[in-house]
């Protein structure tokens, strides 16, 4: 019938791809072909117009007024379609649109497809892509079904501008042919030239980019342009290799001008079961002082896999060539790299993990040989049930061998068995009771040097059996006043275990990094690691407080102090535990608004209340207009792995403003107070809309360590979307 066959022929050319999209071929039902017939449907098909009309002599169906067709999502609109028989020519004229499912809308004066719709001419082409992205062209031409070639065709994803949409976009490219491959998702241009506000800046006799139907495709990213003091004019050149839908390639060439080239390169993949990425660079050193052009570079990477549900592995890689080259080159600011290969897994309440590291310093003077390895270090922690008179037992697990190059081993297994009993009892009142009992076991391995200074034998054996009891109290108060929530709770913790449980046959490996604040102020053991145990009869206590608004805004506070029965001289002086009376730690944060954002942390001697240690964290000002405050007062720090007991004072002032139109300006400098210098300071300047970003900068570095010296640093980068 001829109703049956002009919906066949609507359904192809919505299915086909009018204006240049892919559509799935649907066969149609037969329809009434009355000439009068206003609506139909045929299958999940619904056409509607104003007027149908066979004419016989030219063996041609004729749908006029308001045409509109209507199935799965897609709607087709014209004023007119026309379909000759005889040749099977299709014609649709009239304000034609095409609405797809996904959202993208296409516009022409008239479109005529011919044959099997594989092949047509569309007139006056305009499309609006799915990220809003503009495309028009004087006409096109699409062969193979997937194909369209445009002329004389524009392409832009900026927003016209509302009061005078014949203004030229902020950018725009034009070109006297573009073909659109559907199947190979890109758009390439011939005899392009891209345009800022109408003006042309530049030539390409070749452009492509992908299409807006891509997420991620092979070709070159946006350059990195920097200049700096130490490797002069810094070019990086980025190009992305898809080579599957689960892993990429980034190659990215750098070309200094003072350091000759740097091969940079990050790989990443998606596995069944996890992922992975490597980065890795390298250089050789340009300066002929510098041992004789000697290789430098870097080789970072990460991943994780699961096992099954409840377990995974993983690994995290760290190394650098030489001990200044990720700071040089800007790469890294990091003092110490760690690698790290693990397995974990969670049973339950249950912990089971192994773990291998190795380290590397890039601090000046450290030994690399003396660095140690650890392998394997392994863990187990169990949680049983509540049970024993609504109690629940612990039990932990440490194995640890450490192995260095030169100086001292040593090997470590830990146990520990516990009983805990939370309560709530009558009134509110928060109690909890602790049993513990520790049991260690060390072999340590001595240098040569180390076993003559200590007049000890290379090789020792020691141990010890530790009980821990503890109890805490805490009374939380809570009530309201007006619109504000009150809570004042205080806090007491007894702790006792024995003194002299920390032999020096026991070497300290990884218990020398401690800070006390309010953080640990109510654990058992403030020593981070296990080579160090706490000990004594201490008691310790605080008050924790806040205040909570209606509309979101807080004040919380926490103060304390640990008091012990006599000297615990394991903790090292400026540790703020050194003697009877600690130090009065606490933090104090206050958010009334979000104009508003404080944070103090402080110690105070409790001798006079001077401070020894002060960090304060101020963030003041709406979005578009941001000030940070930082300040930290350390009076001296203790002793750690590395063997530094320095203090300072460090200030940072900062400002961010969010200014209209897209644009960033943000600003901030660091300073060494207490030597009154700066440390550095960096200013930066963006901007950002739906069709391009534009970032630039200064920044100075005062820092100076071996090979590094002071440093400016400028940077630039335009992005235009997506072509870019």
């Amino acid at each position: 019938m001829a109703s049956a066959r002009i919906m066949r022929v609507v359904l192809w050319l919505a299915f086909a791809g009018l204006l240049g999209l892919y559509a799935p071929a649907a066969g149609a039902q037969q329809a009434g072909d009355e000439p009068g017939l206003r609506e139909a449907f045929v299958g999940d098909v619904l056409m509607t117009a104003d007027e149908l009309v066979y004419e016989d002599d030219a063996d041609t169906v004729i749908a006029s007024g308001n045409v509109e067709v209507a199935q799965g999502g897609r709607v087709l609109r014209a004023a007119h379609i026309r379909y000759r028989r005889g040749d099977g020519v299709v014609t649709a004229s009239g304000d034609v649109a095409l609405l797809e499912p996904g959202g993208e809308v296409m516009f022409a004066d008239s479109v005529e497809l011919t044959g099997d719709l594989r092949n047509g001419v569309i007139r006056r082409l305009s499309a609006l892509l799915t990220d809003n992205s503009r495309l028009t062209a004087s006409s096109a031409r699409r062969t193979d079904g997937n194909r369209t070639a445009m002329r004389k065709a524009v392409f832009s994803p900026c927003e016209l501008c509302p009061d005078n949409p014949e203004r030229a976009p902020l950018w725009q490219l034009k070109a006297d042919a573009v073909i659109h491959d559907q199947e190979a998702r890109s758009l390439t241009y011939n005899d392009a030239w891209l345009e800022f506000f109408g003006t042309p800046v530049l030539y390409t006799p070749y452009f492509r980019h992908p299409d807006p139907t891509v997420a991620r495709q092979t070709g070159f990213l946006v350059p990195r342009y920097r200049s700096s003091t130490a490797l002069g004019v810094d070019v990086t050149v980025p190009y992305y290799w898809a080579i599957a839908p689960n892993r990429d390639l980034t190659f990215s060439p750098r070309f200094t001008s003072e350091e000759g080239v740097v091969l940079a390169s990050e790989y990443r993949e998606r596995t069944r079961d996890g992922r992975f990425s490597i980065d890795a660079s390298l250089t050789r050193a340009n300066t002929p002082s510098e041992d004789n052009r000697r290789m430098r570079g870097h080789l970072f990477g990460e991943g994780a896999f699961d096992i099954d549900r409840e377990s995974r592995w993983g690994f995290t890689l760290e190394r650098a060539l030489d001990d200044t080259y990720l700071n040089r080159y800007d790469i890294s600011s990091k003092d110490d790299l760690i690698t790290n290969l693990f397995a974990e897994t969670y049973r339950r309440r249950s912990y089971v993990a192994g773990n291998g590291y190795a380290f590397q310093s890039l601090r000046a003077g450290y030994q690399g040989d003396r660095t140690p390895i650890v392998l394997p270090l392994l863990e187990a922690s169990i949680v049983s049930a509540p049970r024993y008179a609504g109690g629940y037992t612990t039990l932990d697990a440490n194995l640890m061998v450490l192995e260095r190059l030169e100086g001292n081993d040593s090997r470590r297994f830990s146990i520990t068995g516990g009983w805990h009993r939370p309560a709530i009892l009558a009134g509110g009142h928060v109690v909890r009771l602790d049993a513990s009992v520790r049991g260690d076991i060390y072999h340590a391995y001595l240098s040569d040097a180390v076993s003559r200074l200590l007049d000890r034998p290379q090789s020792e054996t020691a141990w010890r059996l530790v009980p821990e009891f503890a109890s805490e109290w805490r009374f939380p108060l809570v009530a309201r006043i007006g619109t504000i929530r009150q809570l004042v709770e205080p806090i007491v913790q007894g702790v006792f275990s024995p003194y002299g449980v920390n032999p020096g046959e026991i070497p300290n490996e990884d218990s020398r990094d401690l800070e006390f604040d309010h953080t640990n102020l109510f654990s058992t053991n403030r020593f981070p690691g296990f080579d160090r145990i706490e000990t004594g009869l201490r008691v310790n206590y605080g008050v924790r407080l806040g205040f909570f608004g209606q509309n979101g805004g807080r004040v919380s506070a926490i103060v304390g102090q640990s008091a012990r029965a006599k000297d615990d001289r394991q903790f090292s002086d400026g540790s703020g535990l050194e003697r009877e009376l600690s130090d009065v730690i606490g933090r104090i944060f206050v958010q009334p608004s979000p104009l508003l954002d404080l944070s103090l942390r402080f110690r105070l001697d409790h001798r006079n209340f001077a401070t020894r240690r002060n960090e304060i964290d101020l963030d003041v000002g709406p979005e578009w207009l941001r000030a940070r405050i930082g300040f930290a007062d350390l009076e001296r720090q203790p002793e750690s792995i590395i063997g530094e007991s320095v203090g300072g004072r460090e200030g940072v002032l900062g400002v961010t403003s969010g200014l209209s139109g897209g644009w960033t300006l943000s600003a901030e400098t660091r300073r060494d107070l207490k030597d009154d210098a700066s440390i550095d300071w960096r200013a930066a300047l963006a901007y950002e809309d739906e069709c391009i970003r534009i970032s630039t900068g200064i920044s100075r570095s005062f820092t100076r360590d071996r090979d590094i010296q002071q440093d400016t640093v400028f940077h630039l980068a335009v992005k235009l979307r997506p072509a870019g």
